[in-house]
């Protein structure tokens, strides 16, 4: 990039550098030295029943007082939230400071008691926020293009900037406290030092295809963050830097890692070793140990979890952790009661599960038709478990039904490629040991929710064979719940594209609607009017191609609903929260397609 781009953008940094501020999440961790805070507050006219305070909803009287109390080690700040208005707090051990809204108007707001010239300091910043994050929207490309000097250079002058008005408030102002100098002067710190770490490596690759890591004098900047005062556990940022440093780490350990690994396991294996030689506070390894290892069981499934666990348990020393998850993994083991659990693939030492669900009438040698389930969850989240209860539904129908585990995607070893083949081998699997599966191999249904509709898709499209044995991977019918079968690409999207499929393809050639052909089997979709996640143009698209080469497809158009029948009230990309009367027309209309083309009985 040419060096007159680089002082614009250096310019426009500074320029904008004052409109920063933070957004506080309160993390308390308990201790002996823990004092009573509080904030107490009055409302005039007030329009709401609740004020929330880290997200608490507190109540408010009559007359418009509340009063929140915090039990804290050390000082913190808190999100507040009023009917619209949104601001923040500070707040020390053993302190308390009044807070009066005589409007709704966050520069109305006013501060009395010990902590006040801190407070009014800080609803300064507040409205400074908007303009750093515009700013950061319209040069994030530009930024992350940058070789990694000029990239810390321009960080630390942002940086820099931020905290100057700090001193000059510290010599005029006797009452501002001076730890709450020192807190937000770490909380700069933890902000900007995350961005390094989780930010520059990785959008940089996406932005301009270099894979770098950070040099030594990176590491070496980041490093001088305080990881390890205790005075600044609570505040909003540590925990962010913390994930990003121990990630960053576990990351360059488990790429040195030659062992024939899936990646996740290598990860979280160095991650246990990494955790207790960076923190010197058992409480906070242990926090940290014990969140590695939820993550890791949540995406990776107990059966892939069991050394970690084993590991974990001489690692930590909180027993409300171990006792956590040691409940974790009792209550993982009860659900895997009632159903078979057969392994259909190993691979890296990693194993993949198939969840069999058997109608309770069925004999030893009777076969049935079978229906493959695949979640959703974006191709990196979720698990079989999400799909017990379609497969109870189905099993209770008369066919054997299967939840499917498969690769979620990590950003290295595996993408939605990884995954598409799990889908593939699955499929080809159930038609190979048909007769101990009980099932017809020549009826298989497969039924997938949004990411998984598209492995259900992909396994027809972009089928596997094993000729000898005159098998392959395309199921015989497919039920698509608001399907991902036309994948976004171009500008604005190559981090979703990284995310899925890293370096590995383009998104046309894994893109369903783009490779649709005659002989795809019968297909039912069932589609929200107002999808925001899997739009509704492309799944028209896809329904269309289909007619147009012959298929067999319906769809079917829900008004009034998004993604997976939400509501269109509500904000449909996040978890699903469907309408219960929409949902279950939709789920009628799959079996009455079942019914139709004969795989269920009437």
């Amino acid at each position: 990039m040419k060096t007159d781009k680089n002082k614009l953008l250096k310019f426009n940094i500074m320029k904008n550098a004052f409109f920063f501020s933070l957004v506080f999440v309160a993390n308390l961790v308990g201790s002996q030295d823990i004092k009573e805070s509080q904030i107490i507050g009055s409302i005039k006219n007030a329009t709401a029943e609740t004020i929330k305070i880290d997200n608490n909803p507190i109540s408010i009287s009559a007359n418009g007082g509340f009063k929140f109390i915090a039990n804290i080690e050390n000082p913190t700040f808190y999100d507040i939230e009023y009917d619209g208005l949104r601001w923040s707090m500070y707040l020390e051990p053993g302190k308390r400071i009044k807070v009066s809204i005589p409007k709704k108007d966050v520069s109305t707001i006013e501060y009395r008691g010990e902590l006040t010239s801190s407070n009014y300091y800080l609803k300064k910043t507040r409205f400074l926020n908007q303009d750093i994050n515009d700013f950061f929207n319209r040069n994030w490309v530009q930024l992350h293009s940058q070789n990694e000097p000029e990239y810390i250079s321009i960080i630390d002058s942002l940086k820099e900037l931020c905290m100057k008005p700090l001193s000059v408030l510290a010599k005029g102002d006797k009452n501002i406290s001076k730890d709450f100098i020192k807190s937000f002067k770490a909380e700069i710190d933890f902000r900007f030092n995350s961005l390094i770490l989780k930010y520059y490596p990785e959008s940089h690759l996406v932005f301009t295809g270099e894979q770098v890591s950070l040099s030594e004098n990176a590491l070496s900047y980041v490093n001088t963050t305080e990881i390890n005062n205790p005075k600044f556990f609570d505040l909003p940022n540590y925990d962010t830097f913390c994930k990003a440093l121990i990630d960053y780490k576990a990351d360059l350990a488990g790429q040195k890692n030659n062992e024939p690994k899936y990646y996740n396991l290598k990860k979280t294996e160095s991650a246990f070793q990494i955790i207790p030689e960076i923190l010197d506070n058992q409480s906070k390894i242990d926090f940290w140990i014990y969140k590695y290892l939820i993550e890791h069981i949540e995406k990776n499934g107990i059966s892939n979890s069991v050394e970690c666990i084993s590991k974990f348990k001489t690692i930590c020393k909180t027993e409300d952790y171990i006792n956590k998850i040691n409940k974790r993994y009792t209550d993982e083991l009860n659900e895997r009661e009632g159903h078979e659990i057969k392994t259909y693939k190993t691979i890296n030492g990693f194993i993949l599960e198939a969840h069999i669900f058997k109608p309770g009438d069925i004999t030893r040698a009777e076969k049935r038709p079978a229906i493959v389930i695949f979640h959703g969850g974006g191709w990196d989240g979720g698990n079989p478990s999400w799909a017990f209860g379609r497969a109870k539904h189905f099993s209770n129908m008369g066919m054997v039904a299967i939840a499917a585990q498969y690769r979620l995607t990590n950003k290295k070893d595996i993408t939605a490629l990884e995954s598409m083949s799990d889908a593939r081998d699955l499929i080809k699997w159930m038609r190979s040991n048909a007769d101990s599966l009980n099932i017809v191999p020549d009826s298989i249904v497969a039924y997938g929710w949004s990411a998984g509709a598209h492995l259900v898709s992909s396994a027809a499209i972009f089928c596997d064979s094993i000729p000898e044995q005159h098998i392959n991977s395309v199921p015989n019918a497919m039920i698509l719940v608001s399907p991902a079968v036309s994948l976004p690409k171009g500008k604005g999207w190559e981090f979703w594209k990284y995310n899925v499929f890293g370096t590995k393809t383009s998104v046309s050639s894994a893109n369903p609607v783009e490779h649709v052909r005659t002989g795809l089997p019968p297909t039912i979709i069932l589609q929200g009017r107002d999808d925001t996640v899997t739009p509704l143009d492309g799944v028209q698209l896809f329904h269309d191609k289909m007619i147009g080469n012959g298929n067999y497809c319906e769809l079917l158009i829900y008004d009034g609903v998004g993604h997976l029948f939400t509501p269109n009230t509500m904000p449909d990309n996040r978890e699903p929260h469907p309408d219960k009367k929409i949902e279950e027309e939709a789920f009628k209309k799959a079996d009455e397609f079942l019914i139709e083309f004969g795989y269920i009985k009437k």
